[in-house]
């Protein structure tokens, strides 16, 4: 639980971390303070004929006497707009829905014809989609029938769609965190607040580059409308050293039915240019929408954030493998044949001039048994050589459109050791490739690829 003094330290930080991000802080007119609790979309009564629901992207605006048959839920990429039916013993039933969709795939949602386009923004598109039949079409005569079907029929122009403002971005200037805990509580408050702003000003440099690309991807808003947090509190602090500190954070989780499970979070602390930063971190269990790893078994956690990471780092190493590695001198390449094998071989980089330098190499990024196979196939085919001792390949360089820097990763198959992911890579200015790999824990080294080497390239 914050002190006093912590509580003070928090806002001081929090407050130039909120003027350096451009988010305004304020309450807009008329909004009650429990509809703006973490976690929850606004609903505003606006004038007589309109009402209005607002959450961190958009705004809606749609007739009031569609109110109270009407219920928002946000949810991944998607608001969720639920029909609440007078007769309470039906179920509540989607009607439309707000969905937050990539531009570059847009086309594709467009084709299908079940999309309206109502804005974008940062490479989103928000549409509209409509469900595909009228709730409780099993009772035509019902009055909750007639009025689901009146909303659809009346949606293109009773809704008005308007994007905010402000979208939050991350911080540009550094803040000085001249303790573990003001780190970890700043933190801490921007999963409460959503704002993905907050928390990345507590990042050191390395994990900014991580989380980057998942707020980015999140529109810089982390969580769900439900469940949210209610409180936190540091149960442990752990000094290492004099530069390092592990906190655990515990995390109090609530829905509109109650309590929920309480998340422990694990942080790992350093000293940065001055500046106590949040290095890496992990919780006991999901904590949607945050990019937070989770740790399992005391396996370290290993998500989409990171799959990408080390995908990107596996395709730098392909190239650097096929263009023959550091060079050691400037000038021609000379060339040379190897009896039984073929011409116009050359020798690789001193970084990479034995078996045991390239083994070494590929570890960093694949399983032993992936390596091993990398070696079989390349020195059956010819495309790699071992003459005396030192490694030789056919002099051919080559390249690839495909930026393994900006691909996008998603879970495919879970599990305490072993995980496959899904990556959406660009290739060229308009193309994407899908690929999978499976990636599997090595005890006493970390996660690595599990797929041959060459698929990620």
């Amino acid at each position: 639980m914050t002190t006093s003094l912590t509580r003070k330290l928090t806002a001081g930080v929090l407050a130039g971390t909120l003027l350096l991000s451009g988010i305004v802080v304020g309450t807009p007119g008329r909004v009650s303070a429990k509809a703006l609790e973490p976690g929850h979309g606004t609903l505003i009564a606006a004038a007589s004929k309109t009402f209005t629901y607002k959450n961190a992207v958009f705004t809606l605006r749609l007739p009031n006497d569609w109110k109270n048959r009407l219920q928002f839920t946000e949810k991944d990429k998607q608001t969720l707009v639920y029909y609440v039916p007078q007769n309470r013993s039906l179920p509540q039933e989607v009607l439309f829905t707000i969905e937050a969709i990539d531009s570059a795939k847009w086309a594709d949602y467009k084709e299908s014809g079940v999309y309206t386009v109502l804005g974008s923004l940062n490479g989103i598109v928000y549409a509209l989609h409509k469900s595909g039949e009228t709730p409780y079409a099993k009772k035509p005569n019902s009055p909750d029938y007639r009025m689901a079907r009146k909303i659809l029929a009346n949606l293109k122009h009773g809704l008005s769609f308007s994007l905010n403002r402000t979208t939050q971005t991350a911080p540009v200037l550094a803040i000085v965190l001249t303790d573990a805990r003001q780190a970890a509580e700043l933190y801490a408050f921007g999963l409460q607040r959503r704002s993905a702003s907050i928390q990345y000003a507590a990042f050191s440099e390395a994990l900014k580059k991580t989380m980057y690309p998942v707020f980015k991807e999140l529109n810089w808003v982390t969580g769900v409308s439900s469940p949210w947090i209610t409180k936190w509190e540091v149960t442990k602090d752990t000094p290492i050293g004099n530069s390092k500190e592990q906190i655990e954070l515990r995390l109090d989780m609530a829905t509109s039915a109650g309590t929920e499970p309480s998340v422990m979070l694990t942080l790992s602390l350093e000293k940065e240019n001055g500046s106590w930063v949040i290095a890496a971190l992990a919780s006991d269990r999901e904590l949607p929408r945050s990019g937070v790893p989770v740790n399992k078994d005391g396996v370290p956690a290993f998500g989409p954030a990171d799959a990408a990471g080390l995908a990107a780092k596996a395709a730098a190493h392909y190239w650097h493998i096929q263009s023959g590695g550091k060079a050691t001198k400037e000038g021609e390449i000379k060339e040379f044949s190897i009896p039984g094998k073929g011409e116009h071989y050359r020798w690789l980089g001193e970084d990479l001039s034995t078996k045991e330098k390239l083994f070494s190499y590929l570890k960093e990024v694949y399983t032993p048994e992936k390596v091993q196979q990398y070696w079989n196939s390349q020195t059956q085919s010819g495309s790699l050589a071992e003459v005396g001792g030192r490694l030789a390949q056919p002099n051919a360089d080559g390249g690839s459109l495909r930026d393994w820097s900006k691909a996008k990763a998603s879970l495919l198959a879970d599990g305490a050791e072993a995980k496959t992911f899904r990556f959406d890579v660009p290739q060229g200015d308009t193309e994407h490739v899908i690929v999978d790999a499976p990636f599997r824990f090595v005890k006493g080294t970390g996660w690595r690829l599990d797929s041959e080497v060459g698929i990620i390239k």
